[in-house]
C-alpha cells in the first residue's frame, strides 16, 4: 500500500472513532459542575437551559434535547437601574436577528440582571 492510501485510511479511522465516540450530548442530566441552571423565554415558550460552568457567553444546552441555543446578540438591564435602559454586551457582527433560525430569548439570572438576547438553536 503506498503511502498516500495509508494516509488516507489512517484519517478516515480516527474520523469514524471520534464521530462514533462523540455521540449527541443531551443536558437531561447534565454533569454536577452545571449549576448555571436558566429558564428562558423564547419565544413564548418556556425553556430549562444549562449554560457549561465557563457561564456567560457559551451555549444554553436545553434540558431534555441535543439542542443548544447559541447567543448572538446580548442586552441586559442591570439591577436597580431606574432607566431600564438595555446595554448591549455582546454582539456578532452580521447577525440578522430576523432570521427563519434566530429565536428571542429572555431570563433573570441569579444577581438580577434581566438578559434578552437572539440567537441561534440548533
Amino acid at each position: 500500500m503506498n503511502r498516500t492510501r495509508v494516509a488516507a485510511c489512517t484519517v478516515a479511522l480516527c474520523a469514524a472513532t471520534f464521530t462514533m465516540s462523540a455521540g449527541p450530548a443531551v443536558a437531561a442530566s447534565p454533569p454536577p459542575s452545571w449549576t448555571n441552571e436558566r429558564i428562558l423565554s423564547c419565544d413564548g415558550t418556556t425553556v430549562t437551559a444549562y449554560l457549561t460552568p465557563a457561564g456567560f457567553g457559551s451555549a444554553f444546552h436545553v434540558v431534555g434535547s441535543t439542542d443548544v441555543i447559541k447567543p448572538k446578540q446580548v442586552e441586559v438591564i442591570f439591577p436597580n437601574d431606574p432607566t431600564e435602559e438595555r446595554v448591549v454586551t455582546f454582539d456578532v457582527p452580521g447577525f440578522d436577528r430576523n432570521g427563519q433560525a434566530t429565536v428571542h430569548c429572555s431570563y433573570e439570572d441569579p444577581l438580577g440582571l434581566v438578559v434578552f438576547f437572539d440567537g441561534v438553536r440548533t
